[in-house]
Parts: C-alpha cells; structure tokens; sequence
C-alpha cells in the first residue's frame, strides 16, 4: 500500500498537564456560554424583577454564572508535528436552575459548546474557534462535535474534521488551524 505513513497526530500529555488544560479550557468554555445565554436574554421578554437591596444586587453582580458542565471531552493535538498543541474541547453545560432573574429563562436550556484553542509563543491559549448553541436554537446555530484530526490531502499536516448537526440534518466540515484561524477546506450542506 502506497502512500502517507499513518501516525497519531495526538499530543503527548502528562495526567496532570491535562488536568490544568482542561480546567483552563472550561474557564473559556463558561465564558463563551455565559455570552450566550446573555444574548438570549436579551432577546427575549423578561418578567419585571422585583426590587433588591443595594447589597444583594453588588454581591450578585461580582460573581460570574457558573454553568455545571458534563459530557466533557478534551483532545489535544499536534497537527503539523511542531510541538505545538492545539485543543479541542466539547461539553454540555446548564445553569443550575435555582437561579433568579434574567438566567432564569436559559437556566432550563442544555448548551452544547466546542471550542478550539492553541498554544502561543508565550504558553499562553488563546480561543481560535467557538461554537456554543442550544437544543432550542439548532435551526440557527448547529452543533459542531469533533470527529477526529486527519490529514486529508497528505501533506504530513492535519485538519481537524467536525460534523455539525442542526434541525435540516447532518454535514461534515474539514478545517485547517492557521494562526489564531480556522479555515474551512471543506463544507458540506447540512441535510445530506
């Protein structure tokens, strides 16, 4: 059989390594979801609040919406075998429904996130791709789930394959990680 050697494009990790990308990773990932279910609120009509004292408005106020997240899957790569890792993360999340107030309305709604992240000169991670959308809006913001990172035209450098799913069906998607960038390679129409 001719052609490329296959290998994994996997990012060698100690357990602990792990553990601190992927604490790293849902700090950004309730980020992007708080901003969500923000838009959300303020596209919906809000029951008037009722009246607070200065004191509890202050405390609530300094402390961000945590959402609870499971289905947490992390996978770190190396795709153009540099030592440079790229991250992958996808969860679902939900905010604890004891919550009052402009949450209250997207407390009930699971939040589906994948967000990608890379490596800088300085150690530091910064968001390349952000995908966060709900089970009520998968006809305007499909769910993007990672399929794998593969090299589809055999440059010895990998993509990263995702399939998105919404209410008109299922597409896959190939990207390339440039920069701070996703590039799409290609894209299929959802439906097929």
């Amino acid at each position: 059989m001719d052609g490329p050697e296959t290998h994994s494009y996997a990012y060698p990790m100690k357990p602990d390594e792990e553990q601190q990308l992927r604490k790293q990773m849902l700090t950004m990932a309730g980020d992007e979801i708080r901003a969500r279910a923000k838009l959300l609120a303020t596209q919906t009509i809000q029951p008037p609040e009722p009246a607070k004292n200065a004191t509890s408005r202050k405390s609530a106020s300094s402390k961000p919406l945590q959402p609870e997240f499971e289905d947490v899957q992390l996978h770190v790569f190396d795709l153009n075998s540099s030592n440079e890792p790229v991250l992958v993360l996808s969860a679902k999340a939900k905010f604890p429904p004891s919550l009052k107030g402009k949450e209250a309305d997207t407390s009930s709604l699971q939040y589906l996130v994948t967000l990608v992240a890379r490596q800088d000169v300085n150690l530091d991670y910064h968001k390349v791709f952000s995908n966060v959308t709900d089970t009520s809006h998968l006809d305007v913001i499909p769910q993007v789930e990672l399929i794998d990172a593969v090299d589809v035209d055999g440059d010895g450098r990998a993509e990263l394959l995702f399939r998105e799913t919404s209410d008109a069906g299922t597409a896959y998607v190939v990207y390339r990680v440039i920069g701070n960038q996703l590039y799409a390679l290609f894209q299929g129409a959802l439906g097929q």
